[in-house]
């Protein structure tokens, strides 16, 4: 039998590079906008179907998902 905590730190997180799912991040969940900025573009999957233009806006749905805006 699996016990189940009530309180998780942390969630994975499916990553989106203009809508299109490419990568998952476990992120703690209490990460700050700013953080997980930094890990999202810190990231080799999502730095490699972002090639190398920068990002316009990075969509954080805190619990559900990220999308970068390309």
């Amino acid at each position: 039998m699996m016990l189940l905590h009530s309180t998780e730190s942390e969630k994975e997180y499916p990553v989106s590079i203009n809508g299109k799912t490419r990568t998952t991040l476990t992120l703690a969940l209490d990460a700050t906008q700013q953080q997980v900025e930094e890990i999202v573009l810190g990231n080799e999957v999502v730095q490699k179907w972002m090639e190398g233009k920068p990002h316009k806006k990075i969509i954080y749905v805190k619990g559900r998902m990220i999308n970068v805006v390309v």
